[in-house]
């Protein structure tokens, strides 16, 4: 269906070019107006990973968000990159929901700035002539092996192609006038006329999946005389609410965070159309009397135009500011994941792959989210909960005042979906992500992690082996054989309570607690001597099975390979030079 549409689409195209070379003059100013887009994002696409760092040292607050969104939107010459980009740092966990809808709401600032230089620089004046040494510059530039250089050959060509577009579009639409009469289509009085064409605008920028160039069609038929002037201002506040549509595109595949923005820029576009729409007549009153301040002529419709788009969005902005922490409330109780597996990635997906910074934040987030499932799981066959390990409580004191095992766990159930499975997961996310980094700094993170999940993991399935007799001692009468076992079950709770305290500790702090737990990996092997020897002493003073002694010493070894497979991890995670422990 969707080759049919298109090939119908050619032909009706085909056939309009045919009869009209003003249409297809304007037809391919904006072709190559949105493949001057299309260049400017490639290029700064090159730049990602300078984003990203400048991202999270100024997009730290919502403020400070909302400032980047409209420098990064004004630079790129698009929301819907910006907005994208925004959804999938969010969905990486780089950035809060809050910080991301002041991302959105400075994109919507940045579209300002981009029609003021469309309506000054394209319309206004004449600025062709420079169109043509950027294509230039930018093409050799192109053919040069270095990728910082190609990548500003993009960015020229891309600005070289905005301008010649914006200059094709404009004769196009003059040359067009004087065969159709255009303005029996764009005279349409009233608020019926203005409705009218914000649905004109929703559509005509959802099918170019372009906001400016939308408006550039705007501005150009109003420059032309061929639309009136309220009519333009209902196609303006259109663009806006279909420039939603990269954002709600952007959204498929990534996490529900990631949707939750996508809303929220959905949200803030109809609220501000909407206010726009109501209070459209007081509005341009204040566009009037800012023009008339400023020296802009009384008919000087088309910076009219743009004033009036900059003015709807920072109302819209002053407006919703101060609500962004209810919105945020609103969303995350509204938007859930009803189908979402416990078991998948959280902080994963395909879009920030190639955000070198973005994707190391991610799998950090994501090494989280699979010890937290470890976690769970090695408290429980220890015979323990969370908050008696984040407690102070002795283990001896927690043991002897309780029942160690309230109810079964499949293990193998558990174990395959939400530790293996995650950490396969993890793993291919993290290859992946290795071929598009060449920092050798970057890449020994992402090393780290990877073996950090690895032992995680692996102390896990050691842990399934030992289960069983942790659990059948607990019913023992052999009280020798169950002083043994919760020797081994301390040990073991009082690793993971260290670690545990690593995460809510001061950098000091964490330097202390790391030094404890070398000390603690320099004496396993100790530690392993002296149960032998305690096992033996045992047997000799009758107060163990002789029979049993295999399974005893293998448990024992076995505590001790978890113990080291979980201070491997710990070391991996919180230092940067990291000396394997044999």
């Amino acid at each position: 269906m969707r080759n049919i549409i298109l090939l119908l689409v050619f032909g009706i195209l085909g056939y309009l070019f045919y009869e009209s070379s003003s249409f297809l003059g304007a037809s391919s100013g904006i072709a190559i107006f949105l493949f001057g887009v299309m260049c400017l994002k490639n290029g700064f696409s090159n730049f990602s990973t300078f984003i990203e760092r400048v991202l999270k040292k100024w997009a730290n607050t919502a403020s400070k968000s909302l400032i980047f969104g409209a420098i990064s939107t004004m630079i790129m010459q698009s929301s819907g990159l910006v907005s994208v980009l925004a959804i999938s740092f969010l969905s990486a966990g780089f950035i809060t929901l809050g910080q991301g809808i002041g991302i959105i709401f400075g994109a919507n600032v940045g579209t300002t700035i981009v029609a003021w230089v469309i309506a000054i620089a394209g319309v206004k004046f004449n600025i062709s002539s420079i169109t043509m040494p950027l294509l230039v510059f930018g093409v050799i530039l192109n053919f040069q092996s270095s990728k910082t250089a190609r990548a500003f050959g993009s960015i020229l060509c891309g600005i070289g192609f905005f301008f010649f577009g914006i200059s094709l579009v404009k004769s196009g639409f003059n040359d067009l006038k004087d065969i159709i009469d255009i303005a029996q289509y764009g005279q349409i009085p009233g608020i019926k006329g203005v409705a009218l064409f914000v649905l004109v605008g929703i559509i005509l920028t959802v099918v170019m999946q372009s906001s400016n160039a939308s408006l550039l069609v705007a501005i150009t038929i109003l420059a032309a005389g061929q639309m009136s002037y309220e009519n333009a201002l209902g196609f303006a506040i259109g663009s806006n609410i279909g420039s939603t549509v990269m954002a709600i595109i952007g959204s498929i595949g990534t996490t529900i965070a990631g949707k939750r923005l996508a809303a929220a820029h959905l949200l803030f576009n109809s609220v501000t159309a909407l206010v726009a729409v109501i209070f459209l007549h007081q509005m341009i009153f204040v566009v009037r009397f800012f023009c008339r301040e400023v020296g802009i002529a009384s008919n000087d419709y088309i910076l009219q135009l743009t004033a009036f788009h900059t003015l709807f969005n920072l109302v819209g902005i002053a407006l919703m500011m101060p609500f962004i922490g209810k919105m945020v409330q609103f969303l995350e109780k509204v938007i859930v994941d009803k189908k979402a597996k416990e078991y998948e990635p959280i902080y994963l997906n395909d879009s920030i792959v190639e955000y070198p910074d973005t994707a190391i934040e991610a799998l950090r987030n994501e090494m989280e989210h699979l010890y937290d499932n470890c976690f769970l799981v090695l408290t429980y066959a220890l015979g323990f909960t969370r908050k008696e390990i984040h407690s102070n409580t002795p283990f001896r004191e927690i043991i002897a005042k309780k029942k160690l095992y309230r109810r079964d766990v499949d293990f193998d159930n558990f174990y395959q979906k939400n530790i293996k499975y995650l950490f396969d997961k993890m793993f291919d996310f993290a290859t992946i992500a290795q071929t598009h980094i060449h920092d050798k700094e970057q890449m020994n993170e992402i090393v780290h992690i990877k073996n950090a999940a690895r032992r995680a993991v692996e102390s896990v399935h050691q842990l399934k082996m030992l289960y069983r007799n942790l659990k059948s001692t607990t019913q023992t009468s052999n009280g020798a054989l169950m002083e043994l076992y919760n020797e081994i079950r301390i040990d073991l709770a009082e690793l993971l309570r260290s670690i545990e305290n690593l995460e809510k500790s001061s950098d000091e702090n964490i330097q202390l607690i790391l030094a404890s737990i070398r000390k603690v990996s320099q004496q396993l092997d100790q530690t392993d001597d002296n149960a032998i020897n305690k096992v033996e002493k045992l047997i000799l003073d009758n107060k163990i099975n002789a029979t049993n002694v295999s399974s005893i010493l293998n448990d024992i070894d076995t505590a001790n390979k978890i113990s080291k497979d979980l201070l491997v991890m710990t070391q991996h995670l919180y230092t940067e030079q990291y000396a394997p422990i044999n």
